[in-house]
């Protein structure tokens, strides 16, 4: 995706750490995503076996180097969440509905182009350098199989607003090959990736033109349905409020939203100060998770988990809130 602001300042060249070599096991992951020892699901386990989630952990100068790239960058001109990045959203998904046409309807093909590789990544607050340059993808497939497996295990019809490519949704549609997918967004070039993705891999999936900052009501969710949202809620910023109404006017069973989640960071750390400070300078999701808060506490929802998993260079943007109405 030819998004210029998420792709800012060029891949650091470290290549040295005080530390030995650590890795990521089905233990961590258990311990990242609260599940007692022992106990994920083997779809994980077979994922994290399979995948390379070395890294190193950077240390001194090294760390150094790291926080003055995140410093520098919020002393830029940022552009900010807001509708008025739409059309940079539909040329994104425009080129990855090319290459996925020019590629035989190829699905790696639609992997976004913003998760950049070979870059550093941010996990249980250290900056850290992957061995392997897939790792972010990688963690997000496991995470996705988690979430699935999970959540949405007793789910008859999934929807996800903010679809994008509908790459979250292939995992999908291989673990409920005959549940009806449901692939939401506000631009023209991922409904058409959707009706190719069925078209070609059989995959029982719809797309929908839906704007998540003017929600149209008129759209009913069916019964016994599931909601998620992977790192589109950030886009709305603080104008959160009218999807979220809609949500609960739906009424879904279960509601899994992995975004950045401001609420989350103890500004009193720096590592996790200048994460927050990003978000304020990008005007990204700010306020969400305390209003699920505020309407736990008046009786017309269940938060049933908040899980911080790990990030990117600049923030956390793969925190994980689960809740339903009531």
């Amino acid at each position: 995706m030819k998004l210029a602001d998420e792709m800012m300042v060029g891949t650091s060249n470290i290549l040295q750490t005080c530390e030995q070599p650590a890795e990521l096991t089905q233990e961590d992951f258990e311990d990242l995503f609260g599940e007692p020892s022992g106990t994920f699901f083997h779809e994980c386990q077979k994922l994290i076996e399979s995948l390379d989630f070395r890294y190193d952990i950077l240390k001194g100068p090294f760390r150094e180097e790291v926080f003055l790239r995140v410093l520098n960058t919020l002393h830029q001109d940022l552009e900010v969440a807001g509708k008025h990045r739409k059309q940079r959203w539909e040329d994104g998904w425009g080129e990855n509905l090319s290459q996925f046409r020019s590629t035989g309807y190829d699905l790696a093909a639609l992997a976004p182009k913003f998760v950049r590789l070979q870059e550093i990544i941010r996990l249980r607050g250290e900056y850290v350098r992957p061995y392997c340059d897939q790792f972010e993808s990688n963690f997000v497939k496991v995470l996705r199989q988690w979430m699935f497996k999970k959540w949405f295990h007793s789910i008859d019809h999934i929807y996800e607003f903010g679809c994008g490519t509908g790459h979250n949704l292939i995992d999908a549609a291989v673990l409920f090959p005959d549940r009806p997918l449901y692939g939401l967004d506000w631009s023209q070039a991922s409904q058409v990736i959707l009706r190719l993705m069925k078209e070609y891999h059989g995959f029982n999936i719809v797309g929908r033109e839906f704007d998540m900052l003017d929600p149209d009501a008129s759209f009913a969710l069916n019964p016994q349905s599931g909601v998620f949202t992977v790192g589109a809620m950030e886009q709305l910023g603080n104008q959160y409020h009218a999807f979220l109404n809609y949500i609960l006017a739906q009424r879904p069973q279960v509601c899994v939203h992995v975004e950045t989640l401001y609420e989350l960071y103890d500004q009193s750390d720096l590592f996790d100060y200048v994460a927050a400070k990003y978000l304020e300078k990008r005007k990204y999701l700010r306020g969400m998770l305390g209003t699920l808060q505020a309407l736990e506490k008046e009786g017309h929802l269940q938060i049933l988990g908040t899980i911080r998993t790990f990030g990117s260079l600049y923030h956390d943007g793969y925190s994980v809130v689960i809740w339903k109405p009531l």
